[in-house]
Parts: C-alpha cells; structure tokens; sequence
C-alpha cells in the first residue's frame, strides 16, 4: 500500500546523479529536512528546471526506503504575490 502525502516546503540544495543503469534522478533537500526523490520514470524531466532552489513548492510525495525520504509523485509551483508590482 503506498502512501502518499503533500509536503509545501522549500527546495534548499538540488542534486543531479545518475544511476548504475546511466539514467539520471534528483536529490532534492527540502528546508524542513526532508529528502524527495526525483525519477524521470515518475515525472518527465522537461519539468525538472521547474524544481529550483529557493522555490516554495507543494509536493505529493510516497514514501520512500530511507526514513525522512520521498518520491516524488508530482509537484506544484507556489504561485505568490511576492515580487509583483
């Protein structure tokens, strides 16, 4: 049974690796100490330049393996007032 939840939290480090197969996944560390996971066979990685540092983003997540880690299921940009005029 997976379980998914939302986390809104902020993107403070943002990590690309790749995997023993050659394919290429994020290391997102969250401002609440959280660790999201980011796989291309889960969100499609023209949307990955989206996940910047220093963005408030909500994201659905799953459990991950590790304690206080995800997988990313999908996300949403924090669309605010700040910076407009």
């Amino acid at each position: 049974m997976n379980n998914t939840q939302n986390i809104k939290s902020k993107i403070i480090n943002k990590k690309e690796r790749t995997d023993k197969n050659g394919n290429q996944f994020l290391i997102l560390e969250l401002d609440d100490g959280t660790t999201v996971f980011v796989f291309s066979s889960m969100i499609n990685e023209n949307r990955w330049d989206w996940l910047e540092e220093g963005k408030e983003i909500n994201f659905t997540v799953e459990e991950g393996k590790k304690q206080n880690s995800f997988v990313l299921k999908d996300f949403e940009i924090e669309t605010g007032t700040a910076g407009t005029k």
